[in-house]
């Protein structure tokens, strides 16, 4: 990361530079200390910066123990501002969640977000809305939480995740009403929701590809609230309500209803036969997912993989003898055996794919654990060709398609590796998980069975040259995976969205 000014230098008279702490597209922050001692955080604003010295002028004067303190706005020799602030040492609830991916524990959680909610409200109170809450201006310092950049939020500096937009917000924790030019203190209940969310999963309750998908989702798609502790779900859901006339009213009741946690009296409802009402927009869970989140996930989970597991052998028995007809396929032996490799591949998908449903993993791990699968898958297929270890019966049949290496390699150890790393590299390269979510795009698409062909064909044409019949396997195993897996239909879309800048 590279600063306009280095350690050592005083570019702004009383205060002498130590090292640069952050830098985004409008402006660079310092760690630096005064002429009498005094560590502080110097802002070096160099984009927009009649809006950002607006933003900062309005609250220069406001004081507390939740907010970074702002102490001056001041000019350098080249007149360019500078805004003069408190320095803070602690983490950010950012690097916090980094280290806890699975969320935090609700205590925790508790004491964060009536700390957070507290600064908000004030600001609130003094006609002041942040529009830019996210982790990363968020912090800890001596068991304090204290909210930064709420000065400069007309004009958002990076987030530390990709997808971001420069107009009002972060699309992670934008208010669905900001598409249309609404931007009151209603943006910063619904952020301070999508926190909520992310503090107690490890996870924002949108994501996508794109800026502009999470954006969509945010306006139409229901948040998951099966993955929240029960009794947190009424107070989440209000606060991400989609229409902002049925989040809370301010933040001081969204306080009360956090402090009223464990209290059966108070304003919430912690009753276990008693499922508390949600605003519109907002997805409900199941009664029995609620009761019992663990138990019923588990059984939902288990009857769609039967269902599926069942529905796998059904659609093979239509797809394989249809490949066999158009491509005149007259072997029984390499039409059973077809048949019974994309039974097993489409199974060694959906098996640990109906695991990772709902979860955030590392895509690496699963490619990994997919290549195991099909390094598995690969054996299987030798198996059906009539191999077993030490036999040699498959000497001949391997001799034809040897290839580059045939006077190299043994052909039965030829033969055995090309198999077994064809399915394993086949598993390897494709996301096969995502062909398995229920919230995938599209009920079924064309793209993976491309996707399938082509790695098929070229892992084909290395390993195992002339085994066609490989390449189907793994193109059918791509269709049947989509054609048993639930899916869940998009929310249709009710108006174009559109962003507007600050």
């Amino acid at each position: 990361m590279r600063f306009t000014y280095h350690s050592g230098q005083r570019p702004l008279e009383g205060y002498t530079l130590k090292r640069g702490i952050g830098r985004g597209g409008f402006g660079e922050v310092y760690f630096a200390v005064s002429d009498g001692g005094k560590e502080v955080a110097l802002k070096l604003l160099h984009a927009n910066e009649d809006v950002e010295l607006r933003g900062v002028q309005q609250c220069l004067n406001l004081k507390h123990p939740n907010l970074v303190a702002l102490f001056d706005l001041r000019a350098d020799a080249r007149g360019k501002p500078w805004v003069v602030m408190e320095y803070i040492s602690g983490e950010s609830l950012s690097a916090l969640l980094a280290r806890h991916p699975k969320g935090l524990p609700t205590e925790v959680v508790r004491e964060w977000v009536l700390m957070l909610a507290r600064a908000v409200g004030y600001l609130h109170d003094h006609g002041v809305v942040h529009r830019d809450l996210k982790p990363a201006n968020i912090f800890l310092e001596n068991g304090i939480v204290k909210i930064g950049d709420y000065g400069l939020s007309k004009s958002i500096s990076g987030s530390q995740r990709k997808a971001h937009t420069e107009s009002v917000g972060t699309v992670h924790y934008m208010a669905p009403e900001i598409g249309s030019g609404r931007y009151d203190k209603g943006v910063d209940v619904y952020a301070v929701g999508v926190l909520l969310y992310e503090m107690l999963t490890g996870e924002v309750p949108f994501e996508g590809e794109s800026a502009g998908e999470i954006l969509m989702k945010h306006l139409t798609a229901p948040p998951d609230l099966g993955r929240l502790p029960r009794e947190w779900v009424p107070i989440v859901s209000r606060a991400l309500a989609k229409n902002p006339d049925h989040r809370w009213a301010g933040l001081a009741d969204l306080i009360r209803a956090v402090e009223a946690l464990g209290q059966p009296a108070a304003g919430v409802t912690t009753s276990s036969t008693s499922t508390p009402a949600l605003p519109p927009g907002v997805a409900s869970p199941s009664r029995e997912t609620a009761a019992v989140p663990a138990a019923g996930t588990t059984r939902q989970q288990l009857s769609e993989l039967c269902s599926s597991l069942l529905l796998t052998l059904v659609f093979a028995l239509i797809t394989v003898p249809l490949w066999a007809t158009l491509g005149r396929v007259r072997d029984t032996g390499v039409l059973g055996s077809v048949f019974f490799l994309t039974v097993a591949a489409t199974w060694l998908v959906l098996l640990p794919s109906k695991a990772w449903a709902g979860r955030r993993g590392d895509p690496w791990a699963r490619r990994v654990v997919l290549l195991l699968l099909g390094g598995g898958l690969g054996l299987l297929a030798l198996w059906l060709d009539g191999w077993a270890p030490g036999t040699g019966s498959l000497a001949e049949a391997a001799s034809a398609s040897r290839g580059v290496l045939g006077a190299l390699v043994p052909a039965d150890f030829l033969l055995e590796a090309g198999a077994v790393s064809f399915y394993a590299l086949a598993f390897f390269t494709l996301r096969w998980w995502r062909l398995a979510d229920r919230r995938r795009p599209s009920r079924f698409s064309l793209g993976p069975l491309f996707a399938a062909g082509f790695w098929g064909t070229l892992l084909m044409l290395v390993l195992r040259p002339g085994s066609w019949h490989d390449v189907v396997v793994i193109v059918l195993a791509a269709a049947l995976v989509q054609l048993v897996s639930p899916w869940q239909a998009p929310t249709p879309t009710a108006r174009k969205l559109r962003l507007r800048a600050a």
